[in-house]
Formats: structure tokens, sequence, C-alpha cells
């Protein structure tokens, strides 16, 4: 790494760190593991910088990087992921009727669906971001969103999940 590329990479980390860190705080749900996770994603991102096309599109790449990543490490700890057990009560501690749709969601719903659409049904249900801001923040056409939501929504009607319980108040 040259050392015009390290001073690019220490300005990004300086500006974004605390969001990734947070974001994987939020879905690891420990301090250590954010912060290791928080870590790996910066050396991915130094490895991809040079393939990033316009700088505006770095926050959305850590965003949609960091997502995939927490949902890697919760994979690899099968036996735990998304045990309440594991990550005990947030700061935000969220009542339990939605923890156990958050649950059934993840154990049920996103596995199977391709990285597109679990990042759409991330950022709509558990960020609070509208169409617009997804489509901006992934590069995605907000048709395409608006697709993948509405093929998630029949799924998940025909199972009998109330997705309101998940809107953002």
């Amino acid at each position: 790494m040259n050392r015009e590329s390290g001073q690019e990479l220490k300005r990004l980390y300086e500006s974004y760190a605390s969001q990734v860190h947070s974001r994987c705080r939020m879905f690891l749900k420990s301090d250590d593991d954010a912060w290791d996770a928080t870590q790996d994603i910066f050396m991915k991102l130094q490895a991809a910088l040079p393939s990033i096309n316009k700088k505006e599109s770095v926050f959305s790449w850590l965003i949609s990087t960091t997502t995939h990543h927490c949902i890697s490490v919760l994979r690899k700890k099968r036996g735990v992921s998304f045990d309440e057990d594991f990550h005990g009560k947030s700061e935000s501690a969220l009542p339990q009727e939605k923890r156990m749709v958050i649950k059934e969601i993840f154990s049920h719903f996103l596995q199977p669906w391709d990285k597109a659409v679990r990042e759409v049904i991330i950022l709509t249900y558990f960020d609070g971001y509208k169409q617009e801001e997804i489509a901006e923040l992934t590069g995605m056409g907000e048709s395409t969103i608006r697709r993948h939501l509405t093929r998630f929504k029949r799924k998940a009607a025909e199972s009998g999940l109330k997705l309101e319980d998940l809107l953002y108040e």
C-alpha cells in the first residue's frame, strides 16, 4: 500500500469506523466481536478501494459489506445466532414480540434470499431507510427495490408474518 492509499484508508476509517462498529454491535451484540468485525471490514475495504469507482459509494459499500460480514459471522455461530442468551438485552431493549419476529425472520426468511434482497430487507425493516435512500446507498433502482420488497412481503404473508411488527415507529 502506498502512502496516498494509506492516507485515504486512514481518512475513511476516521470518518466511518464508528458507524461500522455500531452496525456490527447491533448484529453481533458483543463489543469485542464488533471491533474485530470492524477491523475485518476495513481490511476488506483496503483491498476493494481501488475497484470502488466513486468515492460516494464507499459508504454504500461499507454498509453492505458490514451487513453481510456480520450475517456471515452469525452463521458461523449457527448454534447461537440470534439467540437471546447470546445477544442479551441491548440498550434499546426491543419488546419481546419484536425480538421474536426478528429472530424468526433471520432463521427462516432471510437465509434463502439472495444477497441483494437480504440487503434491501435489512435496510428497510431493521434500519428504517426509505426506498429512495436504499437506492442511493446500494445503487439499485427503486423499481428493483420495490420488486424485492413485494416478493418478500408476499412470502411473509403466506407464512403469517405481520410486517407491521417490524416497522420503525
